[in-house]
């Protein structure tokens, strides 16, 4: 039994703060402001001082072995020229003699010298007997070099945007040849990656993950090792599969389906794919790309709702949002749910009157407030390529005032799943009126992401009964400015009572067996 005493920040719909909170078995038995004489004897006193206890985080949205597998190989973010960028891969090959594709995430435009992306070419003069496979910041197109190009297939090298002479792919070849290359990955290597980002994300104070998998392995292998390694882990996964195929979610007994790639309804602000309805302002004839039409969403929505499954749809432009709202009405006549919990996924650009739809018809919005502070993608590139639509985007406190239910994720690897980032942003947004209270951000990063997976009875505030996932923070964050809350540091970690420790995960020997073996897939 372990007694917490300080400021105890519960995060309830009440905002309340208290001065004691008992745990016992890995469950909250007392929270309040008189700590109840039962309690004062055979407990562990845990004396806060000028520290805060609040409920453990969580990340609404995350591509979790996709980020892990990026998060341990090659960063290219810091890279300020094409001169800048060939070091790091050059210093990564050797240092990683044995990769079989030499992967690297945080390709921008923005952040180089010369304002262009690097070129097939250009890689090949970096690297050219192994392949290489640069995916931008925020993983939605890619840039080859031409050892990686020929392992793609035929059919993915003549998908609309796979330009094989720049090594660019873009689009609906973007995703594919991403699946295609995240398949050449190994196994045993994936499943280290994986156990390092457990311990990374609850170093961050998470305790509850909504991840979004399926990105290419034979038989979806990602899928099954993400929720294995998780029942290993007192992290909370909450598994979203990336398909359209119903039955493969049925089969593994999934309450759950959607996310990004085979689920986007359009692309991103970067490659300039995100579907618009009017057109974007430095480019008169591109209004973006929906990838499906609305007959095929309007199917897919229907079929995953009548299964009794909760949807995610990826929409970033305000034409895709509009598609995927249609898409969830359409489903609901057709199939009425009351407690559906269907949701977008980012939502950037969102009509007004759509926005009073999404209230009426009870749909979620999962956003990253991280977007808002991002130098990848800086805002004066947003005003460029959307100009006044720019400053409408990401209505944090519309949103909210409208009673739509309003979760933060990183959206990971586009974003660190670091959800004090995440908070910041939202209580900073470049528009002040949609600035949120510190308290909503709070709540955007816990009870609202447990809420949005039907976790809410367990999990997401600090009240009795509820299972004790919390955090120790160095500072409480309601006696702070917004502009100062990346002075926030996460230093305890508690999962079901127990402090976290880095390491307990997994046992190593799992992982090396499958090393040992030389599995690949």
């Amino acid at each position: 039994m372990q007694v917490f005493q300080g400021d105890i920040v519960t995060c309830d719909q009440n905002n309340s703060v208290y001065k004691y909170l008992v745990e016992d078995k890995g469950r909250i038995v007392y929270v309040g402001d008189q700590l109840p004489r039962t309690y004062k004897h055979n407990s562990e006193l845990i004396d806060l001082g000028t520290k805060a206890l609040l409920p453990a985080f969580g990340d609404g949205h995350i591509h979790f072995s996709m980020w892990a597998i990026f998060d341990a190989t090659c960063d290219v973010r810091e890279a300020r020229s094409i001169g800048e960028l060939g070091a790091i891969i050059k210093e990564y090959a050797s240092a990683d003699r044995r990769a079989r594709v030499l992967f690297g995430f945080g390709l921008s435009r923005h952040t180089l010298a010369e304002q262009r992306l690097v070129t097939r070419s250009e890689l090949d003069r970096f690297i050219k007997d192994r392949p290489v496979y640069l995916v931008s910041y925020d993983g939605h197109f890619a840039v080859a070099n031409s050892a990686a190009i020929g392992l793609m297939p035929s059919h993915i090298r003549s998908l609309n945007g796979f330009d094989i002479e720049s090594g660019h792919i873009l689009f609906e070849a973007f995703y594919k040849a991403t699946n295609h290359i995240a398949g050449k990955f190994p196994v045993w290597a994936l499943l280290s990656n994986i156990l390092k980002g457990i311990d990374t994300i609850a170093g961050y104070g998470v305790g509850l993950v909504h991840t979004v998998e399926g990105i290419g392995y034979p038989r979806d292998m990602d899928v099954d090792m993400v929720r294995f390694m998780a029942r290993g882990s007192r992290v909370n996964f909450r598994t979203y599969f990336q398909t359209m195929d119903i039955k493969k979610v049925q089969k593994r007994k999934l309450p759950r389906i959607g996310g990004c790639f085979t689920c986007a309804l359009d692309g991103c602000f970067g490659a300039k794919d995100a579907a618009l309805l009017e057109p974007y302002s430095d480019e008169p004839d591109n209004r973006g790309i929906l990838f499906y039409s609305d007959e095929e969403v309007n199917n897919f929505v229907k079929q995953a709702n009548r299964a009794g499954l909760q949807v995610q749809l990826h929409c970033v432009g305000d034409a895709a949002v509009v598609q995927a709202v249609q898409a969830i009405e359409t489903a609901l006549q057709d199939y009425p749910r009351e407690d559906h919990r269907h949701t977008l996924i980012h939502a950037i650009l969102v009509p007004g009157q759509t926005l009073e739809k999404i209230a009426e018809l009870g749909i979620s919005i999962t956003s990253q407030p991280g977007f808002l502070e991002f130098p990848l993608e800086p805002a004066q590139y947003l005003e460029e390529i959307l100009g006044d639509r720019a400053r409408q985007s990401l209505p944090f406190k519309k949103i909210i005032k409208m009673g739509i239910n309003l979760s933060g994720g990183s959206d990971g690897p586009v974003t660190k799943p670091n959800p004090i980032e995440g908070i910041y942003g939202a209580c900073n947004h470049y528009d002040p009126q949609q600035s949120v209270s510190i308290t909503e951000a709070l709540r955007m990063y816990t009870y609202n992401i447990a809420l949005n997976s039907f976790d809410e009875k367990q999990r997401g505030t600090l009240e009795e009964g509820k299972i004790a996932d919390m955090v120790i923070l160095n500072q409480n964050p309601l006696q702070i400015t917004p502009e100062d809350l990346l002075n926030l540091k996460v230093e305890k970690t508690f999962l079901a009572g127990e402090e976290y420790v880095r390491g307990k995960t997994i046992p190593r020997a799992i992982i090396d067996s499958f090393k040992n073996r030389g599995k690949l897939v």
